[in-house]
């Protein structure tokens, strides 16, 4: 049986401030199911049942059932037009795209969700299956200090709504509003469009989710801040498409059209990108200030060797890849960390920023088990930092964990039968230091992690390894857990499922009980089958600070995995971080509010 895919963090304490509309009606998670048949699947948005912290195990709205009562030509689906020499990319309907048959029409309608048409495969809801996929929940434009003219653009999109973003297997991805449920709009990838024509006919090929990790941010494009969803396509033998990457404004939900187009990019030997992994945005500084670029993988196969390439953001629709906007590759070196030849293709990256959003270096793993430092700010190669021993394929393509400050990051990776939490010797660590082994003792129906107790005389911090203690057992989901904690599923060949939930900086499973002191706690619990996991982070009521003084604050964080059922509490724990005399505002300092 397929599995069922684990969707999304919820931090809805955190979210729902940013805007007064949604305040507390936003789900926690949402979890993906199958449908009737291999095509077709659910969405659910989940949420408290009662009382806030009683039991989440409620479903808000389910996005199948919603389109369902909709009329198929109510729906909003868009492709992109090619661009040429006298037009440029733009936001078309799919039949403006095709050749406007009788049967192109059909399998049009089939996409929109028809159930009923002679010929076609039968499908039980319009909502396609997210093999996969996750969803993105974008919110409003946060307080950003330090990035010049974000003042503006926050208080004018300050309370637009919360939308969530999900890519299916029928090759379009979803603008669902996130309280709501209703579909805003769709779109239809241009590089996907024929073997979207060709799904409807029985035995045509699954496509790929078009957005399997969507990644959305601030950034600025041709001197204005716009919200930028990014997305890559992985390339699959099975369909026959190309990896292509794809960039939305999405800026102004409450448009007549939800987003709209920057450009989408085909692999091709101009631009040799796999696509693999979440697709991120990076400021590099240059002589005109900070211009912002999408971070992509880079194919092999196409090029020779792996590595990134930066595809600037600020190129217009009918633009060129060359010249101005010639992409700016990064590929890996001729050795590995084994001082033998690079032959390894990376999986996914993120990218490390400054207070002020500037991108300082990339950080990207390979099938390999290796892990690699690209500096993006000044001149610099690519540096292999570690390596993690397996040769076990990852389970998905699942990108590092980047924890700390710009000044003395700690990159989390799954690689094989392990875990690793590696200091950036770049950064002031010592280089070829050995990570400190994580000790595992079964307790509870799980497992206690418990790190080398630490002494007076023991070397420079290192960071942390951590072999999982069943044959086979991998990551498939990791994320970080404010605060200072790490949420990791991992996934064994019988198809068992654990959620553990850690100190980020150790490695140790604790918890702190309502007098601050840590006691060891069993995690990795076995997860129901099919069952969504999500942290509940919430704050704990305290004292008045008193100006000139340090406090701490306190979070209660709950490990939950939910499936149809209701919802399973796995584990608590109360975490805390100091602040400053003057809270954190102290360590950023005032923000410049000029063009930017």
């Amino acid at each position: 049986m397929r599995h069922l895919a684990v969707i999304v963090l919820a931090f809805t304490w955190l979210s729902a401030a940013a805007a007064d509309t949604d305040a507390g009606r936003l789900p926690l998670a949402y979890r993906t199911t199958e449908g009737a048949y291999p095509w077709t699947g659910r969405l659910f948005a989940l949420g408290w049942q009662g009382a806030a912290g009683a039991s989440p195990a409620s479903y808000l709205w389910e996005a199948g059932n919603l389109l369902d009562q909709r009329p198929p030509a109510s729906r909003r689906i868009v492709t992109s037009s090619a661009p040429t020499d006298e037009a440029p990319e733009q936001l078309v309907e799919p039949a403006a795209a095709t050749s406007g048959n009788g049967d192109q029409s059909a399998r049009l309608d089939w996409l929109r969700g028809a159930q009923s048409v002679s010929g076609l495969r039968p499908r039980d809801t319009a909502l396609g299956y997210a093999a996969g996929a996750r969803v993105r929940v974008v919110a409003p434009p946060a307080w950003a200090p330090g990035k010049p003219g974000h003042t503006a653009f926050r208080l004018r999109y300050g309370l637009r709504r919360h939308m969530a973003w999900l890519g299916t297997a029928d090759g379009l991805l979803h603008a669902f509003d996130a309280v709501t449920g209703d579909e805003r709009a769709a779109y239809l990838p241009r590089t996907l469009l024929p073997y979207a024509l060709a799904l409807p006919q029985a035995g045509a090929p699954l496509l790929p989710a078009p957005c399997p990790r969507p990644e959305a941010q601030d950034v600025t494009v041709r001197g204005e801040w716009r919200t930028v969803l990014l997305c890559g396509i992985v390339g699959s033998p099975a369909t026959g498409n190309p990896a292509a990457v794809l960039a939305l404004d999405v800026s102004d939900p409450e448009a007549l059209q939800p987003f709209g187009m920057l450009w989408e990019a085909t692999a091709s030997d101009t631009l040799p990108i796999s696509a693999r992994g979440p697709i991120r945005a990076a400021g590099i500084p240059d002589t005109a200030g900070v211009r912002w670029h999408a971070v992509v993988t880079l194919a092999r196969a196409l090029y020779g060797r792996s590595g990134l390439l930066l595809l600037p953001l600020d190129k217009p629709a009918g633009a060129a890849w060359a010249g101005k906007y010639a992409p700016r590759l990064l590929p890996l070196p001729e050795r590995d960390c084994a001082d033998k030849p690079a032959m390894a293709d990376l999986i996914a990256v993120s990218v490390l920023a400054d207070m002020a959003g500037q991108a300082v270096a990339a950080y990207a793993t390979d099938d390999a088990g290796q892990l690699w430092r690209f500096p993006l700010a000044g001149a610099g190669v690519a540096a292999c930092l570690h390596s993690t021993p397996g040769q076990a394929q990852p389970p998905v393509d699942e990108a590092p964990v980047l924890l700390g400050s710009p000044t003395a990051p700690v990159v989390v990776y799954g690689r094989g039968n392990g875990l690793s939490a590696v200091p950036d010797p770049a950064q002031g660590s010592t280089p070829g230091a050995v990570p400190a082994q994580i000790a595992i003792q079964a307790s509870d129906g799980g497992y206690i992690l418990r790190a080398p107790a630490a002494n007076a005389d023991a070397a420079p911090y290192a960071g942390w390894q951590l072999t999982l203690p069943h044959p086979g057992e991998q990551v498939e989901q990791l994320e970080s857990v404010f605060p200072g904690h790490l949420m990791f599923v991992t996934r064994t060949p019988d198809g068992v499922r654990r959620g553990y939930l850690v100190l980020a900086a150790t490695g140790d499973s604790v918890v702190r009980d309502s007098r601050g002191q840590a006691v060891h706690m069993a995690t990795g619990q076995v997860l129901p089958a099919g069952a969504t996991v999500f942290v509940n982070t919430t704050p704990v009521p305290g004292g008045a600070t008193t100006p000139g003084l340090s406090a701490s604050e306190a979070y209660a964080l709950s490990l939950w995995a939910a499936d149809g059922k209701g919802a399973t509490l796995l584990t608590q724990t109360l975490a805390s971080r100091r602040t400053g005399r003057l809270r954190w505002r102290e360590i950023i300092g005032p923000a410049t509010e000029d063009k930017p």
